[in-house]
């Protein structure tokens, strides 16, 4: 976790200005300036921990910001000492500053791990920004004719440049429905996202700007779909334990997380880390520990020594004072109220480790969400039942695929725009001409994962950890991707493929649950107890027309209900970041 400014035709970056960014890099400071370009990096020392390590680094022809993880460093290495290139230092990111001038973007199919990085080409004149396959790492730029502004964070890429950015109402419209933006979008128009498997190239001279997407990772089209066979599956198994280990890759200890459930909970048995954490409530219907402690009974009983640490997430606490302390550090925020009980037990974690393994994208990648059972017409969980009723009346199933999607009440936003729906049809329809399923895992990998990265990645830089969702690896992507989609969802079970894998790894209790309640927060009992203050925010707010105050209400209707949350994060977003007029 590091973080990274740029800045062409901008004044000399002060340290102040990388304030913003020191949670995500606490351990140094680097700059390197020329006539072109302002580069600047915070580091998160995780390979080659003393100031040998620091960043920018230059070589003869370019010059590389970079933040991420080369888990396959070593062997890019050895392929540039083939080509009798010498690589003296010790670290990932000058590995993979040789590796660019050699080879260019060509290098990048070769690289397994997760990036966003700057690269300055002082013969060229260029600087091209890229980010990794899956946008794991985040990239947001400011570029116009006057000046380009590149941040790890979209606060400060909007604290940097010159001139006040305008609100995004498209952008906003299908946040408040969805919880993420499609596309390069952001809440603001003059800011973009670098879109996973993307390269944005500048021309600094003149401004002139063009992307190129180097790998579309879950589209290959060089062959069809194949069978799930035993050598699949077997192929399958193989792969996610040698991606697990190669997530753990580093010069300091990492952790895990174990909710419980069967991704993070895999990913743990197999690396045992000396010391695996947990969050719970006290709400039974919020506490999934019993499942957890299962998970490392089973890792004992097999050889390992594992511990569980079990964090009993905060409770009692002012709902809008917390909400402001985390928008500070969660600047693209999602409405998901996974953000509480995280940001508890990373703040636990951070006292003894900078890496942290996370299951996030299992369910994309292996079909684990009851949304695919629901848009093509079956429901077998009594907890959808309602949402499933609600469904009978709609016979498309992108439609169905569509509601699950949907969150909240957009009549609550004076500003909203129902052209977010069209964008989501689109996106949908864009998603190949295979089946259905097909259809929604395509979307849920490419949108929906995106969102929950941005939760990972921005809560973690807050707490100044590595996060590393150690089934996101290209290598176990590429494969997953070609086998057939409907295979992925087989006698009626979620993930099917994926418990091939948990067996003998996890208990039968774990591999067979079909109750998994994902990282649930009684976030409708923290509005009620805090539903005053709520209303006096957004009575006072600077943005109380943006709301249908008649029709909003501040009190929620059961212990899940979040609408009132939402309403409150946004708020409290466009206060912190939105300049006065």
């Amino acid at each position: 976790m590091c973080g990274i400014l740029a800045i062409r035709n901008g004044p000399a970056v002060h340290h102040r200005q990388l304030a913003s960014l020191r949670r995500r890099g606490p351990d140094a400071i680097g700059y390197w300036v020329n006539a072109d370009i302002n580069i600047s990096h915070t580091r998160l020392s995780i390979i080659g921990l003393d100031e040998r390590g620091s960043q920018p680094v230059e070589n003869e022809r370019h010059v590389i910001a970079f933040n991420g993880e080369i888990y396959n460093f070593e062997d890019i290495r050895a392929a540039l000492g083939a080509c009798k290139i010498r690589v003296q230092g010790s670290t990932d990111t000058e590995v993979l500053l040789h590796a660019w001038t050699k080879w260019g973007p060509q290098a990048l199919p070769r690289l397994t791990g997760f990036w966003a990085f700057v690269v300055y080409d002082k013969q060229e004149r260029t600087l091209t920004l890229v980010r990794d396959q899956l946008g794991i790492k985040p990239l947001y730029y400011w570029h116009s004719p006057e000046q380009t502004v590149v941040s790890s964070l979209l606060r400060t890429v909007v604290e940097t440049a010159s001139e006040s950015p305008d609100l995004d109402y498209q952008a906003l419209s299908e946040y408040v429905r969805y919880q993420f933006t499609f596309g390069e979008k952001t809440f603001f128009k003059q800011v973009k996202k670098v879109l996973p498997g993307q390269m944005v190239e500048i021309h600094l001279p003149t401004g002139a700007l063009k992307t190129q997407c180097y790998e579309d990772i879950l589209n290959p089209t060089d062959q069809p779909n194949e069978p799930l066979t035993p050598g699949a599956i077997q192929r399958t198994n193989e792969l996610i334990i040698s991606c697990c280990y190669k997530s753990t890759i580093s010069d300091t200890s990492f952790t895990t997380f174990c909710s419980g459930g069967m991704d993070s909970s895999l990913i743990t048995a197999i690396t045992r880390p000396d010391v695996a954490y947990h969050c719970n409530y006290k709400d039974p219907e919020c506490n999934e520990t019993f499942f957890a402690k299962q998970v490392i009974e089973h890792i004992h009983a097999n050889g390992g020594n594992t511990r569980l640490m079990t964090i009993n997430a905060d409770e009692d606490f002012d709902l809008c004072a917390r909400v402001a302390s985390i928008i500070e550090d969660f600047d693209e925020p999602a409405i998901g109220s996974v953000i509480f009980p995280l940001d508890d037990l990373l703040s636990r974690v951070k006292a003894r480790y900078k890496v942290i393994l996370t299951g996030t994208g299992g369910d994309e990648l292996f079909a684990g969400y009851v949304r695919y059972q629901l848009a093509l017409g079956e429901c077998f969980q009594d907890s959808y039942r309602m949402l499933f009723e609600k469904m009978a009346s709609v016979k498309s199933v992108a439609a169905r695929f569509e509601m699950t999607h949907a969150k909240g009440n957009t009549d609550l936003y004076a500003f909203y725009d129902r052209e977010a729906e069209n964008t989501f049809r689109e996106a949908y329809q864009a998603c190949g001409s295979g089946s259905e399923l097909q259809k929604m895992l395509m979307f849920d990998r490419r949108y929906f994962l995106s969102g929950l990265l941005n939760i990972d990645d921005k809560m973690c830089g807050r707490h100044s950890l590595e996060s590393r969702p150690s089934l996101l690896h290209q290598d176990l992507v590429r494969h997953i991707v070609r086998i057939e989609p409907d295979a992925l969802l087989t006698n009626k079970d979620l993930k099917y493929l994926l418990r091939f894998a948990a067996l003998g790894y996890l208990p039968e209790s774990v591999v067979r649950r079909t109750d998994k309640m994902g990282f649930t927060t009684p976030i409708g009992d923290f509005v009620n107890r805090n539903a005053h203050r709520i209303r006096e925010q957004i009575m006072d707010s600077r943005f109380r027309q943006f709301y249908n105050l008649k029709t909003t209400g501040f009190h929620a209707d059961n212990k899940y209900s979040r609408e009132a949350f939402g309403l409150l994060m946004l708020d409290t977003w466009l206060n912190r970041y939105v300049r006065p007029q």
